[in-house]
């Protein structure tokens, strides 16, 4: 679904209306059907903690300490200002649909992307301020926040007594994702498809996704851990929030603020791909 969705958007140029409601309502319906499978009961305060402090050094520590340095290491200061923005912002909220279908711990990807959203309220300010000069408003993050969890998590708790839920949810959470990446990548095409300018940031790009994807892996199979620690702390550790981080950069800087979030989503579409097989790969 995922690689139609990347062609089609591609080939056709996505929705001409409403893409971005379009694909904010296509990650949120993801997001409330993964969320029907997760029961709080039996809910282990100190396995939570656990897994949110290894989703916070994946993403906050590890992803984001080297998205500032590809900042400092690039010489355009509006593209600069695009990846510090890309490294103040949370996990993507797809790592919990992406969880469900990787068959990890959803309920702990939950909570962990739930607490790092909270935490995102000072972070993101903060980290703008400190590295750019500007701080994004708190309200923005906090609304981000409520419409892509809050809202999913009120929902689901209604439908996890609906009995057909369990049947049509895989379905259901594919075709939102080839609906939410035909509409990105279809109205990102522009961009996606100016070679040169795309081609100034592939190499950051490949790093930022394939490179620490695949050395968190690599370290994981080193340590031993289990198919459910390795899938969280992948998908934290290489994705970020790139609809916010390109949203809020054309927002407080200007509209090249935003490239970078664009370019690095094609390669996380890309690595989204792969992801799949190389944890295949792994378990054998």
């Amino acid at each position: 679904m995922i690689v139609a969705g990347l062609l089609v958007g591609l080939a056709t140029g996505g929705s001409p209306w409403f893409a971005r409601e379009i694909a904010t309502a296509s990650l949120v319906l993801a997001m409330t059907l993964a969320l029907t499978e997760i029961r709080f009961s039996g809910l282990s305060p100190r396995q939570e903690s656990r897994a949110f402090a290894h989703a916070f050094l994946w993403n906050y520590v590890v992803l984001s300490g080297l998205v500032l340095v590809i900042a400092y290491a690039t010489a355009d200061p509006d593209f600069r200002a695009g990846w510090v923005m890309m490294a103040a912002v949370p996990s993507a909220i797809a790592v919990v649909p992406l969880t469900s279908v990787l068959r990890g711990n959803v309920r702990s990807a939950l909570i962990s992307t739930a607490l790092l959203y909270i935490a995102s309220l000072a972070l993101v300010p903060a980290i703008t301020l400190v590295f750019v000069g500007r701080a994004v408003p708190p309200a923005a993050v906090a609304f981000n926040t409520a419409l892509q969890i809050g809202l999913p998590l009120a929902v689901s708790r209604a439908l996890v007594r609906a009995p057909k839920v369990e049947r049509w949810r895989p379905t259901a959470v594919n075709l939102s994702f080839f609906a939410f990446v035909t509409v990105i990548v279809g109205a990102n095409r522009g961009v996606l498809t100016d070679l040169s300018l795309v081609a100034s940031l592939t190499a950051a790009s490949l790093i930022r996704t394939f490179g620490i994807g695949l050395a968190i892996i690599g370290l994981a199979r080193i340590l031993r851990r289990g198919a459910d620690e390795t899938v969280a702390w992948t998908l934290f550790g290489s994705f970020k929030n790139l609809g916010l981080t390109a949203l809020l950069a054309f927002s407080l800087f200007n509209e090249r603020a935003a490239v970078p979030g664009l370019v690095a989503l094609f390669f996380e579409i890309v690595w989204l791909v792969a992801l799949q097989r190389v944890l295949r790969l792994r378990a054998s």
